[in-house]
């Protein structure tokens, strides 16, 4: 693992452009067997028990959904295109199960308990990018009614979870739900919301890096500033305005409400859901006592910190700007 930054890196960001600039079924196949070769790799980087069985559960997944998506390409069943039929579900079955989104996202929650913080986020944001993608260019008729699936499935299991990762893996699928309906629009919004995404999951993995917390009783012991900037964080996963995470659904709902009114209507039913189970951690993490002086603020020594939560308590300026 000396090499782990010049090589396995590198060739894990190529193997995601290769698949989605492959204009074959072969090559997105073979780009996605690169992609689960170097996220093997960085998950076995750290060598504990934790990471070997993690890794070992990944890849009899992968390899199953992988099979699927072979053994369909093989038997001439899918096209780029080609109306809805039976036949036309194998591929895209394959595919969510590679990705993990509902409604085949069973086996995510157990595997994210074992994953190191990095790697869930890589799982959370990177991975999902190509079956996504490629779902969508080739069977958006079927995603139309994967769309609502998701959002409902990831705002209802994260109500009852008390493991920060579980909440994590619910909330990537509830997003991955707009980012499909982002793509209903176009690739640009898709981009949009993904790089918004991106930036939030980030911040909250850097958070949870620096303080070595996976519970959520852990972060009571933490001092206000740190209650603080875990609170804006989980408010802008949800998509609360002003903060960070509003501004794109708030343009992603801008432009499909005319055209899909339905599922528009139960994503903002279903951000209701993600925002309990948001508050319930948050409200009840400001309100506990504690035995040190209430005007006693400690702020943390890295500025890089401060600056982020200022960025995302201060997001709403650019979204009065836009609109």
């Amino acid at each position: 693992m000396k090499n782990y930054c010049t090589i396995i890196f590198p060739m894990y960001i190529i193997s995601i452009s290769f698949s989605l600039s492959s204009n074959s079924w072969l090559s997105i196949w073979i780009g996605m067997e690169m992609n689960l070769l170097t996220f093997i790799f960085m998950l076995l980087e750290t060598k504990t028990f934790n990471s070997t069985e993690s890794s070992m559960k990944y890849f009899l997944i992968q390899s199953a959904g992988s099979l699927m998506f072979l053994f369909s390409i093989a038997m001439q069943s899918s096209f780029s295109n080609e109306p809805f039929f039976i036949s036309a579900l194998v591929p895209p079955l394959a595919l969510m199960l590679k990705s993990g989104i509902a409604p085949l996202h069973a086996w995510t929650p157990d595997i994210s308990m074992k994953l190191s913080p990095m790697n869930l986020f890589l799982f959370t944001t990177m991975q999902k990018i190509i079956p996504l993608l490629v779902m969508f260019s080739s069977w958006s008729l079927l995603m139309k009614w994967v769309i609502p699936l998701n959002i409902i499935v990831g705002s209802l299991g994260g109500i009852s979870q008390s493991s920060i990762n579980k909440m994590i893996i619910f909330s990537s699928i509830n997003n991955s739900g707009w980012m499909m309906l982002s793509l209903t629009e176009s690739l640009f919004l898709f981009y949009i919301f993904f790089l918004f995404y991106f930036k939030m999951n980030f911040l909250l993995m850097n958070f949870l890096v620096e303080n070595k917390i996976k519970w959520t009783v852990q972060i009571k012991n933490q001092n206000f500033f740190k209650k603080i900037s875990f609170s804006s964080l989980m408010m802008s996963l949800s998509g609360l305005p002003p903060f960070m995470g509003f501004i794109p659904k708030w343009i992603i709902l801008k432009k499909v409400v005319f055209f899909l009114p339905m599922v528009s209507l139960i994503s903002i039913f279903m951000s209701i859901f993600t925002l309990f189970f948001y508050m319930k951690l948050t409200i009840s993490m400001l309100l506990s006592s504690s035995a040190s002086k209430k005007w006693k603020v400690h702020f943390p020594s890295k500025w890089l910190s401060v600056t982020m939560t200022l960025l995302n308590l201060t997001s709403c300026l650019p979204f009065i700007l836009m609109t």
